[in-house]
């Protein structure tokens, strides 16, 4: 006969609560403390867009700074955790997978890269880890909705469709030509363009490419001013943009260039010099400068610019808005956070246009995109001025 073995009442207490805490066990939320929710971000700090990435960092840091200050958001302190990914697939994916796995964050907030984001977002998302506001403009982030995932930046397909249309508006007979990165960015900002050329029946006579990372643009330029091409989408990064309409002015070749959202930075004028000026980009946020007409946007520079000695750019802008999106739909979640009351409140939220100058920004359900309106700005004696409103594909 098999001896039986008394359990003693403390034991049993003890296996009660136990059983009791199961649940709360099972249902706690990711990266959420009751003190404190930790944030990742992947950041490209040594790579060809590490400025993009500094003043993106720089961004974020300060919209959290600000709120932690005044005693966190919903009640919580934010802790961010950065990922440098050198502008590198296999290292985002590496850093994605850590972020998710070892450090254990709620939620991940403005990745740089298109290709690095659309990658990367299946592994935050089937781990259950929201997937907010990539600086990455493809239509795969937001298309069709995912539960998890919400986007800000106008995919460059719809940049190439206003492109199109604004410039077409400015002079209709132009020669077509383009020069874009071998990857999403150049395949979605192409896509987009030839959707609105063969709508407006127009041809892009000649199509030039490049892999990330090149610094030769000589062949490219030579076959676009051989061409004939008077105006020339560029779908070009800060180093690439600089580098193509250099080699372009020292060969004597000088059509209207314009680039999307990734080559408007106040960068480009500071490191191109002159050679940059008449050169536009379409984008969805605004560069600021410390004369702004807008006094809160200048006390805005002047906060960044005390905090980094340094003049605050585009990417600083997206960086600090993202986290101030996020931040504002803790606080309106407060104390009780999950994924799916963050995720719940984010589908009922407009943040309407702000100091810093983006259009409207609502989600739901089906809409996962804040605005897909974007303008057209010009650098004019160094400085991007705006030759358009904001438009819609």
């Amino acid at each position: 006969m098999t001896k039986k073995h008394a359990t003693s009442p403390s034991m049993r207490w003890w296996i009660a609560s136990a059983c009791a805490a199961l649940p709360l066990l099972a249902h706690a939320t990711q990266g959420v403390t009751k003190t404190e929710v930790l944030v990742g971000t992947i950041q490209d700090l040594s790579g060809p867009i590490a400025n993009f990435g500094k003043e993106t960092l720089n961004g974020m840091n300060m919209r959290i700074e600000e709120a932690n200050a005044a005693g966190g958001a919903g009640g919580r302190k934010i802790k961010l955790i950065v990922e440098d990914s050198s502008y590198d697939t296999k290292k985002a994916v590496l850093a994605a997978q850590k972020l998710v796995q070892n450090d254990k964050i709620f939620i991940t907030v403005g990745n740089i890269g298109t290709s690095l984001a659309l990658t990367t977002m299946p592994i935050f998302t089937n781990a259950g880890v929201i997937h907010a506001f990539p600086l990455a403009s493809a239509r795969g982030l937001y298309d069709p909705p995912t539960p998890l995932a919400f986007s800000f930046t106008v995919p460059y397909y719809q940049q190439g469709k206003v492109i199109v249309k604004a410039l077409t508006q400015m002079k209709a007979d132009r020669k077509w030509c383009s020069l874009t990165q071998d990857d999403d960015l150049g395949s979605e900002l192409m896509k987009g363009v030839e959707a609105q050329a063969a709508e407006m029946k127009l041809k892009v006579i000649e199509k030039t490419s490049y892999k990330r990372g090149a610094t030769d643009f000589s062949s490219q330029v030579a076959r676009l001013k051989s061409a004939g091409c008077d105006t020339v989408v560029l779908g070009t990064t800060l180093r690439e943009t600089i580098g193509t309409i250099s080699e372009a002015k020292k060969s004597g070749f000088a059509p209207e260039f314009i680039g999307t959202s990734a080559s408007y930075s106040h960068l480009v004028p500071k490191l191109g010099g002159p050679t940059m000026d008449g050169f536009l980009s379409s984008h969805a946020s605004s560069q600021p400068y410390a004369d702004d007409a807008s006094k809160a946007l200048r006390d805005w520079f002047a906060a960044y610019k005390t905090k980094y000695n340094e003049d605050p750019g585009q990417y600083a802008v997206m960086g600090y808005a993202s986290m101030d999106w996020v931040i504002k739909t803790l606080d309106k979640v407060g104390p009780d956070l999950t994924t799916d009351r963050f995720v719940q409140t984010m589908e009922t939220s407009t943040f309407p246009r702000d100091k810093l100058g983006f259009d409207t920004m609502s989600f739901a359900k089906t809409k996962r995109l804040g605005s897909e309106a974007v303008r057209i700005s010009k650098i004019v004696n160094g400085k991007w001025v705006p030759v358009t409103d904001y438009m819609q594909p």
